[in-house]
């Protein structure tokens, strides 16, 4: 399916997309003539095509209940995937209050970040759709939270090898959470910045929850999208959270201070850029909808273009390929050719950015080596491992090709 999704003309689903999703957060149905147009445009493979290209996305319950919304009849696997979200978010909605009267009851500080945060902006339960709930909540208390998360069913995914640990459950379940919110292997500025961060936040109203400002609030997300950006890119599920926080609180934001954050966090430029595009693309005015016949307000300059093109081209969570292109771009000799060898090495030998994802190494530096001969074995015996790195290693020899 992703092959054809390639073969196919994308500038159409993709204009389809970003219009149906602009209807969706913005509270519109899609203009009659659209509607009249889309039904005899799109047959079952093509609304196959825009479904699959929308599940990339992580936006198919959003962009299926808008075309269900305009009686325009969608794939049963769309109204499946509907009905999931509803019910994923309610059975997170329920985990997670439990999860937190424990938390309030054994005195432990905590925080829903990310998601959990987002799905409020949106017009109806589902919109935004969540694989996980993000949760931060004091790290001193963390091995106590493991013991209450297993005591629930939980199998533990991750623990102490990085800044959040990972617990799922069937059916739906799966928390990170987090013991800080960024570590080793990220930005040393953001590190800092966000060191004793709870001395940032605002308590809520009883219990133990806590809160972001909203300009703080913003101010993280933009850091999080960079990150994933410049790792293995971000789909545009990301800057449509950004223009649903901004299509309701841009009044009443301080950007005097959020800008001034973001200065100190080396992501100005990006947050600047990021803001004036998700306006351009999703804003709409009653003249737009009414004729249905432009996909934008504005004009996009050839920069935004390239911009959104790398969002629409990245999936909801990034791709492999982009985050090797995006990490080698790291190793560029003087004359702008990539050192592949400075970038093997590196992959081989990894340094202190990966102390996190070992807890042994956190305490006793000197295994370090020992640390790269386990990688080694562990690759040797795990087929999936195996399949990742043979699929590096392809997608590194074709960046050199095109070098």
């Amino acid at each position: 399916m992703e092959k054809e999704i390639r073969n196919a003309d994308l500038s159409d689903i993709m204009c389809d997309l970003l219009y149906l999703l602009g209807c969706g957060v913005n509270g519109k149905m899609p203009a009659k003539t659209y509607i009249k147009t889309f039904q005899k445009v799109y047959d079952e493979d093509k609304m196959q095509m825009l479904y699959q290209f929308s599940k990339v996305h992580f936006v198919d319950a959003l962009t299926g209940t808008v075309l269900k919304n305009a009686g325009i009849k969608i794939l049963p696997v769309w109204e499946q995937s509907i009905a999931k979200a509803i019910r994923k978010v309610i059975l997170f909605d329920q985990e997670r209050a439990e999860i937190f009267s424990y938390m309030d009851e054994q005195g432990i500080w905590h925080m829903p970040l990310k998601g959990v945060i987002f799905k409020k902006f949106y017009p109806s339960i589902g919109m935004r759709q969540m694989s996980d709930n993000d949760i931060l909540f004091d790290k001193a208390y963390a091995k106590q939270i493991r013991d209450y998360m297993v005591s629930r069913g939980y199998e533990v995914e991750a623990f102490d090898q990085g800044n959040h640990d990972v617990y799922e459950k069937e059916p739906v379940y799966n928390f990170e959470m987090h013991t800080s919110l960024y570590g080793a292997g990220h930005n040393k500025e953001w590190v800092n910045y966000y060191d004793r961060i709870k001395d940032r936040l605002i308590p809520g109203e009883g219990g133990l929850e806590y809160h972001f400002s909203y300009e703080d609030f913003y101010v993280y997300i933009m850091t999080h999208t960079f990150k994933h950006f410049e790792e293995g890119g971000t789909g545009i599920r990301s800057l449509l959270d950004q223009y649903v926080y901004l299509n309701q609180l841009e009044d009443a934001l301080d950007f005097r201070y959020i800008e001034k954050q973001c200065e100190i966090l080396g992501i100005a430029d990006f947050e600047k850029e990021n803001r004036v595009l998700c306006k351009k693309v999703f804003r709409m005015n009653n003249t737009l909808v009414e004729e249905g016949t432009e996909r934008f307000r504005y004009t996009l300059s050839t920069e935004e273009k390239r911009l959104l093109c790398y969002y629409m081209t990245s999936g909801a969570y990034g791709t492999t390929e982009r985050r090797v292109v995006n990490n080698m771009s790291q190793y560029r000799k003087k004359d702008g050719s990539i050192s592949k060898a400075a970038y093997v090495l590196k992959r081989l030998f990894p340094g202190k950015e990966h102390y996190d994802y070992c807890p042994a190494l956190k305490k006793h530096h000197w295994l370090l080596p020992f640390y790269w001969v386990y990688r080694v074995f562990r690759m040797i015996f795990s087929e999936e491992r195996r399949s990742r790195i043979l699929q590096e290693i392809s997608i590194v020899k074709k960046i050199r090709q095109d070098e």
